[in-house]
């Protein structure tokens, strides 16, 4: 019934039901329900693998609950991979009785074609800006046709009026000789650092390209030259939602546009999609392209640690930072952001207790499960005021966004900001922040 059986019977067989993963899974903190926890999500798989219960979305809505933010597997004995097996869990539900329509259309028609997908997020970004999408908020149709588009409205106060793509050319972008593929470059006032290949991510392009700016200006000044290729969504939302083949083909496109590039090192501000392609050797195993790719993937946040940027034109002011789940837990990186913050931007680092914990934006999360994604993001919010900082710094646009949301929601004058950004108003990068 459930694929991959011979990985599933293997971590799932590692369970010893101690209970450790109930002291780190956000959602059991909140509801409080053991099927709600990793121990009682496998228990429930393990029923499901025996025969001895179904895949009806009353026994697995836990699986749907679940963050997959990776907590319970750090403090698991047996470092079960409960985030993979919910995955394949989501997988076999939709195997079985089909898929909500407009999530494979999305998943498999506009995230694999851009030209399909950029009108309408322009179509929805004129809609926020000009009042139309708080007309239809107000009057109820968003939550007539779906309570989490009504959701979804509320979640970022306004949308650019130009996307990341869109502004390339004016940031210096232009488009390199001799090349089959639509590239844009920008090259340093000097080569000391690495050729980079800069990934743009969804949320970067269409809901936060003030960030995406700041991080091209920030390599351009630690000297590397920068190039943009037409890239696809890196396949995250698909693979969360158990849609793993329409992931592999996103992934696929990636890898055939991005493997014929000259380039030392793939990077992105985006912590989520960062992970996720350093996940495409797992995603495909047979495809050799994507272990060297993953081999070739850096955060920004990596990669600026390491270079040479000048002291900060400015010091002071305090700062809180909070870890994003697939940078932080995922891919170990914790100390760069702090040293980037403190060492480049001459920022007071003030810790943040649980900095670690999903602020409950999880990708989509906060649409799919709005009342549990802010039960969630409360206890995040609560750790933040009680740092005292003036500024809340992470390094993923949905983090970003999520915390963004609540802080509005609190009338906090308190400003959440990517570590790019402010590093860059630090060393006098103008970025346009028009939104």
């Amino acid at each position: 019934m459930i694929s991959d059986s011979e990985f599933i019977e293997a971590e799932l067989s590692r369970c010893n039901k101690c209970g450790y993963c109930m002291q780190s899974c956000p959602v059991y903190r909140v509801v409080r329900r053991e099927p709600s926890v990793a121990r009682g999500r496998i228990r429930t798989l393990r029923a499901v693998m025996d025969g001895d219960s179904d895949l009806s979305r009353p026994m697995i809505e836990p699986f749907f609950e679940c963050l997959l933010c990776g907590a319970c597997t750090v403090d698991c004995l047996g470092s079960v991979q409960t985030k993979e097996l919910m995955v394949r869990a989501r997988q076999a539900y939709h195997a079985q009785y089909g898929q909500p329509a407009i999530q494979r259309y999305i998943f498999r028609k506009l995230l694999p074609n851009p030209g399909r997908l950029t009108p309408l997020v322009r179509l929805t970004s004129l809609g926020k800006r000009t009042g139309l999408s708080s007309v239809a908020r107000r009057l109820g149709l968003l939550r007539w046709l779906s309570p989490t588009l009504d959701v979804a409205e509320g979640l970022v106060a306004t949308m650019p009026g130009a996307f990341l793509r869109d502004r390339l050319p004016r940031l210096g972008f232009t488009s390199p000789k001799n090349t089959d593929v639509k590239l844009l470059r920008l090259e340093p006032e000097q080569a000391t650092g690495p050729k980079v290949l800069y990934f743009i991510g969804c949320g970067t392009n269409f809901q936060l390209p003030q960030t995406g700016e700041a991080g091209i200006k920030l390599l351009q000044k630690a000297g590397c030259q920068v190039t943009v290729a037409p890239n696809n969504c890196c396949g995250l939302p698909p693979w969360s939602y158990g849609d793993t083949e329409a992931a592999r083909q996103l992934a696929r496109q990636n890898l055939d546009l991005m493997t014929s590039l000259d380039f030392d090192l793939l990077v992105t501000e985006c912590g989520s999609c960062s992970g996720f392609l350093k996940h495409y050797a797992e995603l495909l195993p047979e495809d050799q392209r994507a272990k060297a790719l993953t081999e070739r993937t850096r955060d920004i946040t990596e990669l600026l640690a390491e270079l040479s940027l000048p002291k900060p034109m400015s010091k002071g002011t305090t700062v809180t930072y909070h870890d994003p789940c697939h940078l932080g837990r995922e891919q170990e990186v914790t100390e760069q952001p702090r040293k980037l913050l403190v060492d480049v931007g001459g920022f007071e680092l003030i810790e943040l207790t649980e900095s670690n914990w999903c602020c409950g934006g999880a990708g989509s999360y906060n649409i799919s499960h709005p009342e549990m994604s802010q039960q969630v993001l409360a206890r995040k919010l609560d750790h933040i005021a009680e740092t005292g900082a003036e500024i809340v710094a992470t390094a993923c646009p949905a983090c970003i966004i999520q915390i963004g949301y609540g802080a509005r929601e609190r009338g906090w004058q308190r400003p959440v900001r990517h570590v790019v950004e402010l590093l860059a108003e630090r060393h006098g990068l103008s970025v346009d922040d028009h939104r």
